[in-house]
Protein backbone atom coordinates (compact mmCIF):
# COMPACT_ATOMS: atom_id res chain seq x y z
CA UNK A 1 0.00 0.00 0.00
CA UNK A 2 1.48 3.48 -0.65
CA UNK A 3 -0.17 7.25 -0.04
CA UNK A 4 -0.92 8.99 -3.11
CA UNK A 5 -0.05 12.50 -3.62
CA UNK A 6 -3.51 15.11 -3.49
CA UNK A 7 -3.24 16.79 -6.76
CA UNK A 8 -3.21 20.53 -4.76
CA UNK A 9 0.02 19.25 -3.25
CA UNK A 10 1.71 17.70 -6.39
CA UNK A 11 0.95 21.24 -8.06
CA UNK A 12 2.57 22.92 -5.23
CA UNK A 13 6.08 20.46 -5.68
CA UNK A 14 6.35 20.88 -8.85
CA UNK A 15 5.75 24.76 -8.93
CA UNK A 16 9.20 24.10 -6.75
CA UNK A 17 10.53 21.83 -9.40
CA UNK A 18 9.99 18.22 -10.98
CA UNK A 19 13.07 16.70 -8.86
CA UNK A 20 11.41 17.77 -5.59
CA UNK A 21 8.14 15.90 -7.37
CA UNK A 22 10.40 12.62 -7.48
CA UNK A 23 12.18 13.21 -4.23
CA UNK A 24 9.05 12.78 -2.35
CA UNK A 25 7.40 10.34 -4.72
CA UNK A 26 10.80 8.42 -3.48
CA UNK A 27 9.97 8.73 0.09
CA UNK A 28 6.26 7.63 -0.06
CA UNK A 29 7.68 4.43 -1.98
CA UNK A 30 9.40 3.35 1.01
CA UNK A 31 7.60 4.93 3.77
CA UNK A 32 4.50 2.77 4.61
CA UNK A 33 5.53 0.36 6.96
CA UNK A 34 3.08 -3.03 8.13
CA UNK A 35 1.17 -2.67 11.84
CA UNK A 36 -1.89 -4.13 13.84
CA UNK A 37 -4.73 -1.89 15.03
CA UNK A 38 -6.45 -3.30 18.05
CA UNK A 39 -10.42 -2.36 19.09
CA UNK A 40 -11.41 -3.20 22.46
CA UNK A 41 -15.15 -4.29 23.18
CA UNK A 42 -16.74 -4.12 27.09
CA UNK A 43 -17.58 -7.84 27.77
CA UNK A 44 -20.04 -7.83 30.70
CA UNK A 45 -22.83 -4.92 31.11
CA UNK A 46 -21.42 -4.38 34.82
CA UNK A 47 -17.94 -3.15 35.78
CA UNK A 48 -15.27 -4.84 37.64
CA UNK A 49 -14.89 -1.56 39.64
CA UNK A 50 -18.35 -0.20 40.56
CA UNK A 51 -19.06 3.85 40.50
CA UNK A 52 -20.39 5.11 43.74
CA UNK A 53 -23.61 5.66 41.81
CA UNK A 54 -23.46 1.59 40.74
CA UNK A 55 -22.66 1.07 44.35
CA UNK A 56 -25.87 3.32 45.74
CA UNK A 57 -28.10 1.66 43.21
CA UNK A 58 -27.06 -1.85 44.89
CA UNK A 59 -25.24 -3.05 41.71
CA UNK A 60 -22.70 -5.69 42.67
CA UNK A 61 -18.98 -5.79 40.55
CA UNK A 62 -18.66 -7.95 37.49
CA UNK A 63 -16.79 -10.95 37.62
CA UNK A 64 -14.06 -11.84 34.76
CA UNK A 65 -15.55 -13.46 31.89
CA UNK A 66 -12.30 -13.65 29.34
CA UNK A 67 -9.56 -16.58 29.61
CA UNK A 68 -6.47 -16.26 31.70
CA UNK A 69 -4.60 -16.36 27.88
CA UNK A 70 -6.68 -14.41 26.13
CA UNK A 71 -5.71 -10.92 25.03
CA UNK A 72 -7.43 -7.93 26.72
CA UNK A 73 -7.71 -5.12 29.14
CA UNK A 74 -8.55 -5.92 32.86
CA UNK A 75 -10.09 -8.85 34.21
CA UNK A 76 -7.83 -11.97 35.36
CA UNK A 77 -4.07 -11.66 34.69
CA UNK A 78 -1.89 -14.47 33.46
CA UNK A 79 0.93 -14.79 35.96
CA UNK A 80 3.56 -17.84 36.92
CA UNK A 81 4.85 -15.77 40.08
CA UNK A 82 3.81 -17.41 42.97
CA UNK A 83 4.74 -14.23 44.62
CA UNK A 84 4.04 -11.71 42.53
CA UNK A 85 3.04 -8.28 44.63
CA UNK A 86 -0.02 -6.06 43.99
CA UNK A 87 0.83 -3.95 46.49
CA UNK A 88 0.87 -0.55 44.69
CA UNK A 89 0.43 -1.54 41.27
CA UNK A 90 -3.21 -2.32 39.03
CA UNK A 91 -3.44 -4.15 36.08
CA UNK A 92 -3.60 -2.67 32.60
CA UNK A 93 -3.61 -5.50 30.15
CA UNK A 94 -2.21 -8.61 28.29
CA UNK A 95 -1.46 -9.72 24.23
CA UNK A 96 -1.18 -12.90 23.62
CA UNK A 97 0.74 -12.70 20.48
CA UNK A 98 0.68 -16.35 19.06
CA UNK A 99 -3.04 -15.74 18.99
CA UNK A 100 -3.11 -12.62 16.99
CA UNK A 101 -3.06 -12.72 13.06
CA UNK A 102 -1.74 -10.57 10.72
CA UNK A 103 1.45 -8.95 13.15
CA UNK A 104 3.36 -7.13 11.65
CA UNK A 105 7.07 -9.43 10.61
CA UNK A 106 9.25 -8.18 13.00
CA UNK A 107 6.77 -8.35 16.27
CA UNK A 108 6.86 -12.48 18.19
CA UNK A 109 4.47 -15.17 17.34
CA UNK A 110 4.84 -16.55 20.85
CA UNK A 111 5.08 -15.49 24.59
CA UNK A 112 2.26 -13.13 26.56
CA UNK A 113 3.25 -9.21 27.30
CA UNK A 114 1.51 -8.02 30.37
CA UNK A 115 1.66 -4.77 32.37
CA UNK A 116 0.70 -3.10 35.48
CA UNK A 117 0.64 0.25 36.47
CA UNK A 118 2.52 1.64 39.35
CA UNK A 119 -0.72 3.37 41.47
CA UNK A 120 2.07 4.57 44.25
CA UNK A 121 5.84 6.46 44.40
CA UNK A 122 6.97 9.28 42.19
CA UNK A 123 7.05 8.51 38.70
CA UNK A 124 3.63 9.51 36.79
CA UNK A 125 2.59 6.25 34.78
CA UNK A 126 5.04 4.27 35.97
CA UNK A 127 4.72 0.55 34.71
CA UNK A 128 5.99 -3.18 35.43
CA UNK A 129 6.30 -5.22 32.14
CA UNK A 130 5.65 -8.88 32.61
CA UNK A 131 6.97 -11.31 29.68
CA UNK A 132 6.25 -14.87 29.52
CA UNK A 133 7.95 -16.57 26.48
CA UNK A 134 5.97 -19.95 26.95
CA UNK A 135 2.16 -19.74 28.82
CA UNK A 136 0.46 -21.63 29.04
CA UNK A 137 -2.74 -22.81 31.49
CA UNK A 138 -0.52 -25.08 33.25
CA UNK A 139 1.99 -22.96 34.27
CA UNK A 140 -0.42 -19.85 35.39
CA UNK A 141 -0.75 -19.06 39.19
CA UNK A 142 -3.76 -18.84 40.82
CA UNK A 143 -3.82 -15.20 42.41
CA UNK A 144 -6.26 -13.32 44.28
CA UNK A 145 -8.18 -10.10 41.31
CA UNK A 146 -5.74 -7.45 41.37
CA UNK A 147 -7.83 -3.73 40.56
CA UNK A 148 -7.16 -2.90 37.36
CA UNK A 149 -6.54 0.56 35.63
CA UNK A 150 -9.86 0.59 33.73
CA UNK A 151 -13.15 -0.26 35.45
CA UNK A 152 -14.35 -2.46 32.58
CA UNK A 153 -13.17 -5.95 31.23
CA UNK A 154 -12.59 -5.73 27.39
CA UNK A 155 -11.99 -8.35 24.60
CA UNK A 156 -9.08 -7.14 22.02
CA UNK A 157 -9.47 -7.71 18.79
CA UNK A 158 -7.05 -7.21 15.93
CA UNK A 159 -6.58 -5.86 11.99
CA UNK A 160 -4.57 -5.50 9.62
CA UNK A 161 -3.02 -2.25 9.12
CA UNK A 162 -0.25 0.43 7.63
CA UNK A 163 1.80 3.04 9.02
CA UNK A 164 3.68 6.04 7.88
CA UNK A 165 6.62 7.75 10.25
CA UNK A 166 6.34 11.08 11.73
CA UNK A 167 8.06 13.79 13.59
CA UNK A 168 11.51 14.97 12.36
CA UNK A 169 11.42 11.39 9.74
CA UNK A 170 8.14 12.42 8.12
CA UNK A 171 9.35 16.44 7.46
CA UNK A 172 12.63 15.13 6.19
CA UNK A 173 11.79 15.21 2.22
CA UNK A 174 10.79 18.93 3.07
CA UNK A 175 12.51 20.29 5.70
CA UNK A 176 15.11 22.88 3.06
CA UNK A 177 11.80 23.83 1.23
CA UNK A 178 9.01 27.18 2.74
CA UNK A 179 7.38 27.34 5.36
CA UNK A 180 3.87 26.79 3.12
CA UNK A 181 4.91 23.49 1.14
CA UNK A 182 5.78 22.42 4.73
CA UNK A 183 2.25 23.51 6.47
CA UNK A 184 0.31 21.55 3.51
CA UNK A 185 3.00 18.66 3.59
CA UNK A 186 2.41 18.59 7.41
CA UNK A 187 -1.35 19.22 7.04
CA UNK A 188 -1.85 15.98 4.22
CA UNK A 189 -3.53 12.82 6.45
CA UNK A 190 -2.77 10.17 4.07
CA UNK A 191 -6.27 8.11 3.70
CA UNK A 192 -6.05 4.38 5.25
CA UNK A 193 -3.08 5.23 7.48
CA UNK A 194 -2.16 5.85 11.08
CA UNK A 195 -6.07 5.54 12.37
CA UNK A 196 -5.02 5.08 15.78
CA UNK A 197 -3.75 8.81 15.44
CA UNK A 198 -6.94 9.90 14.31
CA UNK A 199 -9.51 9.85 17.10
CA UNK A 200 -10.58 6.82 16.59
CA UNK A 201 -9.28 4.84 19.93
CA UNK A 202 -7.52 2.56 18.41
CA UNK A 203 -4.10 0.70 20.01
CA UNK A 204 -1.31 -0.17 17.59
CA UNK A 205 1.48 -2.55 17.80
CA UNK A 206 4.57 -2.26 15.94
CA UNK A 207 4.76 0.10 12.47
CA UNK A 208 6.47 3.12 12.65
CA UNK A 209 7.40 5.43 16.20
CA UNK A 210 4.64 7.77 16.57
CA UNK A 211 5.84 11.72 16.42
CA UNK A 212 5.04 12.47 19.68
CA UNK A 213 8.03 10.52 20.73
CA UNK A 214 10.65 13.19 18.81
CA UNK A 215 9.42 15.60 21.49
CA UNK A 216 10.70 13.67 24.38
CA UNK A 217 14.32 13.41 25.33
CA UNK A 218 13.94 10.27 26.92
CA UNK A 219 12.94 8.04 23.77
CA UNK A 220 16.11 9.42 21.80
CA UNK A 221 19.00 7.31 21.19
CA UNK A 222 22.61 8.24 22.26
CA UNK A 223 24.39 9.28 18.94
CA UNK A 224 25.04 6.52 16.76
CA UNK A 225 22.61 4.22 18.26
CA UNK A 226 19.33 2.77 16.77
CA UNK A 227 16.38 4.58 18.44
CA UNK A 228 13.79 2.01 20.42
CA UNK A 229 11.19 0.31 18.14
CA UNK A 230 7.90 1.36 19.23
CA UNK A 231 6.04 -2.26 20.15
CA UNK A 232 2.92 -0.96 21.55
CA UNK A 233 0.83 2.17 21.34
CA UNK A 234 -1.45 2.80 23.90
CA UNK A 235 -4.46 5.50 23.50
CA UNK A 236 -7.13 6.16 25.60
CA UNK A 237 -10.36 3.23 25.56
CA UNK A 238 -13.35 3.43 26.31
CA UNK A 239 -14.37 0.17 26.46
CA UNK A 240 -12.64 -0.91 29.17
CA UNK A 241 -12.71 2.69 31.02
CA UNK A 242 -9.04 4.18 30.76
CA UNK A 243 -7.60 7.41 29.49
CA UNK A 244 -4.07 9.00 29.80
CA UNK A 245 -5.31 13.21 29.33
CA UNK A 246 -2.50 14.95 26.75
CA UNK A 247 0.02 12.07 26.92
CA UNK A 248 -0.56 8.64 25.73
CA UNK A 249 1.80 5.40 26.76
CA UNK A 250 4.05 3.86 24.74
CA UNK A 251 6.40 0.56 25.17
CA UNK A 252 9.40 0.54 23.42
CA UNK A 253 12.15 -2.22 22.74
CA UNK A 254 15.75 -2.14 21.37
CA UNK A 255 15.81 -3.63 17.68
CA UNK A 256 18.12 -6.40 19.45
CA UNK A 257 16.16 -7.28 21.96
CA UNK A 258 12.89 -7.82 20.00
CA UNK A 259 14.81 -9.97 17.46
CA UNK A 260 15.85 -12.26 20.43
CA UNK A 261 12.19 -12.46 21.66
CA UNK A 262 13.53 -10.40 25.16
CA UNK A 263 10.70 -8.49 25.22
CA UNK A 264 11.14 -8.42 28.95
CA UNK A 265 13.91 -5.49 28.71
CA UNK A 266 11.00 -3.28 27.10
CA UNK A 267 10.31 0.14 28.64
CA UNK A 268 7.71 2.44 28.62
CA UNK A 269 7.32 6.18 28.53
CA UNK A 270 4.44 8.44 27.84
CA UNK A 271 4.33 11.67 25.36
CA UNK A 272 2.03 13.47 23.22
CA UNK A 273 -0.44 12.03 20.72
Amino acid sequence: MRPELPEDLRRLLRARSQGLVDRVERFLDDAPRRCTYVRTERVSARPLRPSWVHRMLGQRSAQPVLGILDSKFGGTPYAEEADLPWKGFRFLGQLHFARIQDLPPELPRHGLFALDMAVSGPASQAFRIRWYPDPSEARSRSLPLPLCVGRWEARMSFASGWSLPGGDTWEAPLRDEDAELQARWNDWAPEGFLQDEQGTGLHRLGGHRSGGLDEEDASRPPSGHAPDVQLWRINYDNPAGFHWGTNWVYVLIHPEDLAAGRLERAVVTSANA
